[in-house]
Protein backbone atom coordinates (compact mmCIF):
# COMPACT_ATOMS: atom_id res chain seq x y z
CA UNK A 1 0.00 0.00 0.00
CA UNK A 2 2.66 2.80 1.07
CA UNK A 3 4.66 1.52 -1.99
CA UNK A 4 1.64 2.32 -4.59
CA UNK A 5 1.43 5.75 -2.75
CA UNK A 6 5.16 6.66 -3.54
CA UNK A 7 4.86 5.05 -7.14
CA UNK A 8 1.87 8.05 -7.68
CA UNK A 9 4.04 10.39 -5.95
CA UNK A 10 6.95 10.39 -8.08
CA UNK A 11 4.93 9.60 -11.25
CA UNK A 12 2.76 12.80 -10.46
CA UNK A 13 5.75 14.31 -10.15
CA UNK A 14 7.07 13.66 -13.29
CA UNK A 15 4.45 15.03 -14.80
CA UNK A 16 4.51 18.12 -13.08
CA UNK A 17 8.53 18.35 -14.54
CA UNK A 18 6.81 17.83 -17.89
CA UNK A 19 4.71 20.38 -17.71
CA UNK A 20 7.25 23.05 -15.93
CA UNK A 21 10.13 22.25 -18.64
CA UNK A 22 7.63 22.54 -21.71
CA UNK A 23 6.18 25.98 -20.59
CA UNK A 24 9.93 27.49 -19.41
CA UNK A 25 12.18 29.55 -20.97
CA UNK A 26 15.48 30.42 -20.86
CA UNK A 27 16.57 31.61 -17.49
CA UNK A 28 20.24 31.11 -17.58
CA UNK A 29 20.23 34.77 -19.56
CA UNK A 30 22.36 33.67 -21.81
CA UNK A 31 22.77 35.42 -25.28
CA UNK A 32 20.78 33.75 -28.24
CA UNK A 33 22.18 36.40 -30.78
CA UNK A 34 23.06 34.50 -34.18
CA UNK A 35 20.51 31.76 -33.58
CA UNK A 36 18.77 31.06 -36.72
CA UNK A 37 17.33 28.32 -38.76
CA UNK A 38 14.76 26.42 -39.22
CA UNK A 39 13.27 22.88 -37.55
CA UNK A 40 12.51 20.78 -40.59
CA UNK A 41 9.58 20.25 -42.04
CA UNK A 42 6.02 21.06 -42.05
CA UNK A 43 2.98 18.60 -42.36
CA UNK A 44 1.11 18.98 -45.78
CA UNK A 45 2.70 21.62 -47.22
CA UNK A 46 6.30 19.88 -48.07
CA UNK A 47 9.85 20.56 -46.58
CA UNK A 48 10.70 24.37 -45.33
CA UNK A 49 13.61 26.38 -45.09
CA UNK A 50 15.05 28.88 -43.45
CA UNK A 51 15.02 32.79 -45.52
CA UNK A 52 16.22 36.29 -45.20
CA UNK A 53 12.50 37.26 -46.43
CA UNK A 54 10.72 40.20 -44.52
CA UNK A 55 7.92 41.97 -44.80
CA UNK A 56 4.80 41.23 -47.36
CA UNK A 57 6.53 41.42 -50.98
CA UNK A 58 6.79 39.05 -53.20
CA UNK A 59 4.08 36.79 -52.54
CA UNK A 60 5.16 36.44 -48.99
CA UNK A 61 4.50 37.55 -45.46
CA UNK A 62 6.16 38.35 -41.78
CA UNK A 63 5.26 36.89 -38.64
CA UNK A 64 7.15 38.06 -35.21
CA UNK A 65 6.23 36.00 -32.23
CA UNK A 66 6.96 38.58 -29.17
CA UNK A 67 5.93 38.89 -25.56
CA UNK A 68 4.04 35.37 -26.25
CA UNK A 69 2.14 36.98 -28.85
CA UNK A 70 1.87 37.15 -32.72
CA UNK A 71 2.43 40.22 -34.40
CA UNK A 72 0.42 40.81 -36.68
CA UNK A 73 -1.98 38.59 -35.64
CA UNK A 74 -4.05 38.62 -38.75
CA UNK A 75 -2.52 37.74 -42.37
CA UNK A 76 -3.83 37.80 -45.76
CA UNK A 77 -3.31 35.30 -48.49
CA UNK A 78 -4.23 34.21 -52.05
CA UNK A 79 -2.90 30.75 -52.82
CA UNK A 80 0.05 29.48 -51.49
CA UNK A 81 2.37 31.73 -49.38
CA UNK A 82 5.57 31.79 -48.06
CA UNK A 83 5.07 32.81 -44.15
CA UNK A 84 8.16 33.79 -42.44
CA UNK A 85 7.97 33.72 -38.79
CA UNK A 86 10.89 34.95 -36.44
CA UNK A 87 10.45 33.63 -32.46
CA UNK A 88 11.91 36.81 -30.92
CA UNK A 89 10.83 34.85 -27.00
CA UNK A 90 13.20 33.19 -25.40
CA UNK A 91 11.21 30.02 -25.34
CA UNK A 92 9.96 27.53 -27.66
CA UNK A 93 7.03 28.34 -30.02
CA UNK A 94 4.65 26.53 -32.11
CA UNK A 95 2.98 28.33 -35.89
CA UNK A 96 0.11 26.06 -36.03
CA UNK A 97 -2.87 26.27 -38.57
CA UNK A 98 -5.90 25.01 -36.89
CA UNK A 99 -6.31 22.55 -39.52
CA UNK A 100 -2.96 21.01 -38.83
CA UNK A 101 -1.81 21.53 -42.12
CA UNK A 102 0.82 23.96 -40.74
CA UNK A 103 2.91 22.98 -37.48
CA UNK A 104 6.09 24.16 -37.45
CA UNK A 105 8.62 24.60 -34.08
CA UNK A 106 10.22 27.59 -33.93
CA UNK A 107 12.88 27.88 -31.19
CA UNK A 108 13.93 31.02 -29.33
CA UNK A 109 15.87 33.42 -31.43
CA UNK A 110 15.11 30.80 -34.89
CA UNK A 111 13.14 31.65 -37.59
CA UNK A 112 11.44 29.53 -40.17
CA UNK A 113 9.60 29.91 -43.24
CA UNK A 114 6.53 27.57 -44.09
CA UNK A 115 4.10 27.50 -47.10
CA UNK A 116 0.47 28.37 -46.06
CA UNK A 117 -2.26 27.26 -48.45
CA UNK A 118 -5.64 27.08 -47.14
CA UNK A 119 -9.04 28.02 -49.05
CA UNK A 120 -10.92 29.52 -46.54
CA UNK A 121 -9.91 31.93 -43.35
CA UNK A 122 -8.49 29.98 -40.28
CA UNK A 123 -7.22 30.40 -37.56
CA UNK A 124 -3.46 29.64 -36.17
CA UNK A 125 -1.86 29.13 -32.75
CA UNK A 126 0.47 28.05 -30.42
CA UNK A 127 0.52 24.91 -29.66
CA UNK A 128 2.82 25.05 -26.49
CA UNK A 129 1.01 28.21 -25.51
CA UNK A 130 -2.62 28.20 -27.01
CA UNK A 131 -3.76 31.65 -25.56
CA UNK A 132 -1.45 32.45 -28.98
CA UNK A 133 -3.51 32.45 -31.57
CA UNK A 134 -4.31 34.58 -34.70
CA UNK A 135 -5.90 34.81 -38.16
CA UNK A 136 -4.95 33.88 -41.60
CA UNK A 137 -7.85 35.16 -44.11
CA UNK A 138 -7.96 34.22 -47.92
CA UNK A 139 -7.93 37.30 -50.44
Amino acid sequence: MVKARWVRLVAGLFMLSLVVAACGGDDDGGDTTGTTGTTGTTGATGATGATEETGSTGGGTSITIAGFAFDPNTITVSGPTEVTITNDDDTTHTFTLDDDSVDETIDAGATATVTVDVSQTTGFHCTIHPQMTGTVEVA
